[in-house]
């Protein structure tokens, strides 16, 4: 059996290798959202990062910041696709290039941050009882 809490940790603590993955690969499955706003991006797998060490240094607070940044990420992510949606309809008529609001990435890390987003709250509520 997997234990979630420390899956939950090491997708928080791996983020370094995910920004490496970004950085030289431009495999952004983690943070695909901010694709055009480099240094947010940067502060974003900061922010993640130091979200782990903070669930290593006080495991009493994974449950509250797995569920803000899962819920962040996927807030970010819709909003992205959306924008990038209306944008296509907008160009539908003119002869800019209409590209795909959803790329494989962006689908990835839906997939990535909803899984680990629902991990956090099925631990939370099996640590209820």
């Amino acid at each position: 059996m997997i234990n979630k809490q420390k899956l939950i940790l090491w997708f928080y603590l791996l983020t370094p290798a995910f920004f490496i993955l970004d950085l030289l690969f431009s495999w952004d499955v983690r943070v695909s959202f901010l694709d055009d706003y480099t240094g947010w991006k940067i502060l974003y797998y900061i922010f993640c990062f130091s979200i782990g060490l903070l669930m290593y240094r006080l495991p009493s607070l994974e449950y509250i910041t797995g569920i803000i940044e899962g819920g962040v990420n996927i807030l970010l992510l819709t909003l992205s696709v959306m924008l990038q949606y209306f944008n296509t309809i907008d160009n539908i008529g003119s002869s800019d290039e209409i590209s795909n609001p959803l790329s494989i990435t962006s689908v990835l890390n839906y997939l990535i941050s909803g899984t680990f987003l629902l991990m956090t709250m099925q631990l939370h509520k099996s640590n209820e009882h």
